[in-house]
């Protein structure tokens, strides 16, 4: 019997834990043959690449916050500012400087954030829920409403560019991205802080941690990753528009905590992060494959953060069992 339990134990431990590898190994192969063999296409498997890596990015910056025990419900809207101010700057200077810009947008719309939730002592929850209305506002207002078009050749190719004329571009940068925050999170003190601050604030700041600073620099990171994903997909799609980015948090959202960034804070998963991304990534291209309407695609995204949430709250109810 108790062999029988151990092995139970053990074989709910990794389902738990590797929860996002599993469902998009299933999602593939039903991908595959719901779509008679397209889903592995070069073709399709390019175009997803290119969707997914705004994602990630966006998982990126979503992993940091929520690991510091934050919550940024204003990407979306701050996707679509930043965004608009990148092609407004990329038409009217180099490029180079209208990356660097761009960046900086996004970290001070995010320090905007932090200051407010962090230094006001406000529930983050409320408060980017308030700044992702101011956020929409200015981006509609910078271009009353319409796209900006127009875009360059340069912008382009990052979005929609093939390295050694097979690797799409964007998906290198977030690939790219993910190592780097793999080696800050997990290799350097801010990473380590990070982590216990989300864990348990109050005795991370009797061991010496700044926990505001901490914190506010988590949501600066956000930003500069809205910004990235904003670079990424206004060179996808050859224009920035006010709306572009309304509802991404919820897919962000959705991908982090089916990778296994618990929501409660104290964790950073990064390699989990990507196989959330691919997960929210592959199951709209098969639900795009097979032609089912975008509604119904809003009622199949809903139900996946119903069920990212459930499984967040099992996987730390099996935690806790098992270290009792």
């Amino acid at each position: 019997m108790d062999k029988k339990t151990n092995l139970h134990s053990r074989l709910m431990g990794f389902a738990l834990n590797n929860k996002a590898l599993l469902i998009l190994v299933v999602l593939m192969v039903v991908a595959q043959i719901a779509s008679g063999g397209l889903f592995f296409s070069y073709a399709n498997l390019s175009s997803v690449s290119r969707q997914v890596a705004v994602s990630m990015l966006l998982g990126f910056g979503f992993t940091v916050v929520l690991a510091s025990g934050g919550l940024d419900l204003s990407v979306g809207n701050m996707l679509s500012c930043v965004g608009v101010l990148y092609a407004i700057y990329s038409l009217h200077m180099p490029l180079l400087l209208a990356i660097i810009l761009a960046i900086m947008s996004g970290a001070a719309l995010g320090l905007f954030n932090g200051a407010i939730s962090v230094k006001l002592k406000l529930t983050p929850f409320i408060v980017t829920l308030a700044t992702a209305q101011i956020f929409k506002s200015v981006a509609y207002l910078l271009t009353n409403g319409k796209s900006v078009t127009g875009m360059s050749a340069s912008v382009k190719y990052i979005g929609q560019g093939l390295l050694f004329g097979v690797i799409p571009f964007s998906i290198v940068i977030a690939i790219l991205m993910c190592l780097l925050m793999c080696v800050v999170m997990y290799r350097t003190s801010y990473g380590r802080h990070v982590i216990a601050t989300g864990g348990n604030q109050e005795a991370s700041r009797v061991s010496g941690i700044n926990t505001n600073r901490i914190q506010i620099s988590a949501y600066m990171v956000m930003g500069i990753f809205v910004a990235l994903a904003s670079i990424v997909l206004t060179g996808r799609v050859s224009m920035a528009a006010p709306g572009a980015g309304e509802g991404m948090e919820m897919d962000a959202i959705a991908a982090v905590v089916i990778g296994g960034t618990p929501l409660s804070g104290g964790k950073a998963k990064m390699a989990g992060t990507i196989f959330g991304c691919m997960v929210m990534g592959v199951m709209n291209n098969l639900l795009n494959l097979v032609g089912v309407s975008s509604f119904w695609q809003w009622f199949a995204k809903g139900c996946i953060i119903i069920i990212a949430i459930f499984l967040d709250a099992q996987t730390e109810n099996f935690l806790k069992r098992k270290q009792a």
